[in-house]
């Protein structure tokens, strides 16, 4: 149990409210249930026992107690302890200074937050007395709680508290979600009260999940805290300022109109990207915002579903800024479609794609430049959407990716892939059926994303694609962009390291656009580099591109690498691509992706 945790659950009974822990004529000790050290003792043990603090304080309270007591606390109290959470007038002795044995009857209980029986919950009380102690004891008890009881103050005190932790955030002291809702909610009801118009801006900070990567889940707190205290002091007074969760912030003003709007919009992004110095590391933030206006109640004055409304706008607008880049404002368009809504719309007919069978597979080759023969395919899919026809990777992979769908996706390529690679193979003209001069069968490319990458079972999913479907390891190859190696590089360099060993070739896609640096690369167990089709299209007439070209071959030739170009449309590209030595390429010059029936 942490620090923290013990101190939540000692403070009920140790703390400056438990006046009958400091004046008990009991001896009272604290254990830690997983432990068994003594957390904490009161005057009275101290005095009886003849025993400091110190001396006790971080001892195993079995060590107190005669090897008898011992072995009977051992083996009888503690499972007893355990199962009822108390053990009740056990006839004990206790080692005090000196060693001298104290005769005792001991009870223990095992406490909940509040400071009531709990099994095995929390800490354990031990209360040591006397025989003739034993009714004054009861009695200082009975009266303790007595007065508690009927405290009419504390039980307010406790009752307002409670209310606070149920509509404000514990890191930042802001309204939390539930009690944004319910002041916007009220504040919508008694529009009429306030001058302007309730507006709603929606703040979300851009690239705080890498912040809290780099100065962990306590520096992220302590970032959000000082933001929400921004938010607070550039606002007025009659503002209401939220964390609405994660790294979300959420501002309820009213305002005039669109302008007054827009300039707080300003002054509160601008808040929020000057640095911050947490835990000795500067951090430079920039936030998305979305501003949407509260309509008139709807005609059955159901406040509630339009505090919703609003809010569910605002978030709308802040998405659209996010999907153009990110760090900026807008204010919700009513004519606009709703991003959000359409992405949750897209989300369900994905999850339907997948269970429908809707979901398909095209193939474009990978050919051999000085004499077309095609050596691999790339497997690429596509959406045969019931209403929008078919659909490319673009239209919905995103999708996929941030609602972690992209597991079942990748899980359904891969397999089908190997499994049209399989039947490739089994076919009596495999050979000419492939376009190539070995028997072994093409290559199937397969592309996994980083999402994929840093799941602990995609080495059983592509083992067992493999296993089920009785192709060689040699001949798939999985394709990874730069950006998915370096977003773990430590967990991509021991998944790809484990799926070389089993036999799998790896390429780097996209190369050249992304950020890896050559000690990287060298570290990957890579077989094959792709250039860009940004670096192919302006090969003819753009040096650059072409020097570029003519670095990554070269780069691949001295690391002993496969170099494929990709986007080759073109004659031109093509012998340009083979006077710089390149040896594979794909692209419309030679075939768009089809699906397998389609390929001679």
């Amino acid at each position: 149990m942490t620090d923290r945790a013990l101190a939540t659950w000692i403070e009920p009974v140790t703390g400056p409210e438990a006046l009958w822990w400091r004046h008990s004529p009991c001896a009272h000790l604290v254990l830690d249930p997983e432990t068994g050290l003594v957390l904490a003792a009161n005057d009275t043990f101290t005095a009886w026992s003849g025993l400091s603090r110190e001396d006790v304080v971080g001892t195993v309270f079995a060590r107190l107690l005669p090897v008898g007591d011992r072995i009977v606390w051992t083996t009888h109290s503690l499972p007893k302890l355990t199962t009822t959470g108390r053990v009740d007038e056990s006839a004990v002795q206790v080692l005090g200074a000196g060693g001298v044995r104290h005769a005792a009857f001991l009870s223990a209980t095992s406490l909940d937050h509040a400071g009531a029986p709990a099994a095995g919950a929390g800490p354990v009380l031990i209360a040591l007395f006397a025989a003739r102690e034993r009714r004054r004891y009861e009695q200082e008890l009975l009266a303790s709680k007595r007065t508690a009881e009927t405290s009419e103050a504390r039980r307010a005190a406790a009752e307002r508290h409670l209310q606070h932790l149920v509509h404000h955030d514990p890191v930042t002291g802001l309204l939390n979600r539930t009690g944004l809702q319910a002041v916007l909610t009220d504040a919508l009801a008694s529009a009429e009260a306030e001058p302007g118009r309730a507006t709603v801006l929606f703040l979300d900070l851009d690239g705080f999940k890498a912040v809290n990567d780099s100065v962990g889940h306590a520096g992220g707190d302590e970032l959000l805290k000082v933001l929400g205290a921004r938010l607070r002091a550039a606002v007025r007074e009659s503002a209401v300022v939220a964390r609405f969760a994660g790294d979300e912030f959420v501002v309820l003003e009213h305002l005039r109109d669109e302008d007054e709007a827009v300039a707080l919009c300003r002054r509160l992004l601008a808040e929020l990207a000057a640095p911050v110095v947490v835990h000795g590391v500067e951090v430079v933030l920039s936030a998305s915002a979305g501003i949407a206006f509260a309509d008139p109640l709807p005609t059955d004055g159901d406040a509630a579903r339009a505090a919703d409304d609003v809010l569910r706008r605002a978030d709308t607008a802040m998405y659209r800024v996010k999907d153009n880049g990110r760090s900026g404002w807008a204010v919700h368009d009513p004519q606009a479609g709703d991003a959000t809504a359409d992405r949750l719309r897209l989300l369900q007919e994905l999850r339907a794609a997948l269970a429908e069978g809707q979901l398909r597979l095209h193939y474009q080759p990978r050919v051999r430049l000085v004499d077309g023969v095609t050596t691999g395919v790339e497997a690429l899919i596509r959406w045969e959407h019931p209403t929008r026809g078919l659909l490319g990777p673009a239209a919905f992979i995103d999708v996929a990716e941030n609602a972690g769908l992209i597991r079942e996706v990748g899980a359904w390529v891969l397999d089908t892939a190997v499994a049209q690679a399989a039947v490739w193979n089994a076919e009596p003209t495999a050979e000419s059926t492939a376009g190539t001069s070995s028997g072994a069968g093409v290559q199937m490319s397969v592309n996994i994303s980083a999402r994929q990458l840093s799941d602990p079972d995609l080495m059983l999913l592509v083992t067992s694609a493999l296993a089920r479907h009785g192709v060689p390891a040699s001949q798939l190859v999985l394709e990874i962009t730069e950006t998915a190696l370096m977003t773990d590089p430590v967990a991509a360099e021991t998944t790809l390291s484990a799926l070389a060993a089993l036999g799998v070739r790896i390429a780097i896609d996209d190369f050249g656009t992304g950020y890896a640096s050559l000690t990287y690369l060298q570290r990957f167990p890579v077989h094959e580099l792709k250039i860009d089709r940004s670096f192919v299209e302006s090969l003819v007439d753009r040096p650059a591109d072409r020097a570029i070209a003519g670095a990554c071959l070269h780069l691949a030739r001295a690391l002993g690498l496969d170099c494929v170009a990709e986007g080759v449309e073109t004659a031109e590209q093509r012998d340009v691509l083979l006077e710089l030595g390149c040896d594979l390429a794909q692209g419309y010059l030679f075939s768009r992706p089809r699906p397998a029936g389609a390929h001679p």
